[in-house]
């Protein structure tokens, strides 16, 4: 449908929204004026922020099947920018933009959307990023391979977020803990070094394997150093050597000794107590021969820590009230 097909009072609206191009979280003209049919016919317009902006408010309907509306629209793979409010823009396809918005009223409807996801619709994002959620099933497994392992279309300007669904997709395959995948996901890792995230030191640190030590290998120093400098943030140093620390051996051990007395601790103004306390307790917490000369280094450190603690009352539990509502189960959680 082109915008000439509907109402002429609707037209100028419909004809701002296109001007626009940004899918917002909630349009007034549409929620105000498009009846229920002109919201199914709009689901089929030339305009792919039209069709998206419709099946949000299609969503927000009671007169429309929710699970009906997103299951038969998880092949509009047309992309749309949207309102993320403090976050700016978003771009998404339309079906993933329908799949962030929706919400199921059983977790067996939403099973049944995950098993078409990942089986029919797998080029998604939220396919990808669905797989940090979901335990492993073997009838997920070979499809979940090929997530890991296809040719992705990676825009250079994101930096490290550009690997960040695939990410998913080896975590994903990560959980099914066969043999044969450690090399497929340590060489993923080894290539994208410098674009990997806090998952990827997740999936090493819950899936553990001597073989990824030439990730943490490669990562450090100057990956380590240059994302606390340049992003003046701690994360993802924390996810790292919380991750290498469970390795309890030599090479992760001289990784812990290099960050531990590095001298400057680190060399621009970022803040590090955070890294600093979380280093200190991830040698103390995971006690081994290999780290005993750093135990004694940091003993007096945590000694200290102890004895300063306070100890807070405990707090008597408040109950919530019962959510009613009938639709209440998301696609991130």
């Amino acid at each position: 449908y082109a915008i000439k097909d509907f109402r002429k009072p609707l037209q100028p609206h419909l004809t701002e929204i296109v001007s626009k191009g940004i899918v917002m979280y909630y349009d007034s003209s549409l929620r105000n004026m498009a009846t229920d049919k002109e919201l199914i016919q709009l689901g089929q317009s030339e305009h792919p922020v039209l069709r998206a902006s419709a099946f949000r408010e299609m969503l927000h309907r009671k007169s429309f099947n929710h699970f009906d509306v997103l299951m038969s629209h998880l092949d509009d793979t047309a992309t749309v920018a949207t309102d993320a409010g403090e976050f700016g823009i978003w771009y998404r396809t339309v079906s993933d933009d329908i799949l962030q918005e929706a919400k199921w009223k059983t977790k067996e409807d939403k099973s049944k959307t995950i098993n078409e996801v990942i089986t029919r619709h797998n080029y998604l994002k939220s396919a990808y990023t669905i797989l940090e959620q979901i335990e492993p099933q073997e009838k997920y497994y070979s499809f979940i391979k090929d997530m890991a392992t296809r040719k992705r279309n990676y825009d250079e300007e994101l930096g490290e977020q550009g690997f960040a669904e695939i990410e998913y997709a080896l975590y994903g395959l990560a959980k099914f803990k066969k043999n044969d995948d450690i090399k497929i996901i340590r060489e993923q890792l080894l290539e994208n070094c410098w674009r990997i995230s806090g998952l990827s030191f997740t999936l090493m640190k819950e899936f553990p394997d001597t073989s990824y030590l030439q990730v943490f290998e490669k990562y450090y120093p100057r990956n380590f150093y240059r994302t606390i400098c340049r992003d003046q943030s701690s994360d993802k140093a924390v996810d790292f050597i919380n991750s290498i620390a469970g390795y309890k051996n030599q090479r992760s051990s001289n990784i812990l000794d290099s960050i531990l007395n590095r001298k400057p601790f680190i060399n621009c103004p970022a803040d590090t107590s955070y890294i600093k306390h979380q280093l200190t307790y991830a040698i103390w917490d995971n006690e081994c021969s290999a780290y005993s000369k750093l135990r004694k280094q940091i003993e007096s450190r945590v000694r200290e820590n102890e004895k300063n603690k306070i100890e807070l009352p405990p707090i008597d539990p408040v109950e919530l009230p019962i959510d009613s509502s009938e639709e209440k189960i998301v696609w991130w959680r």
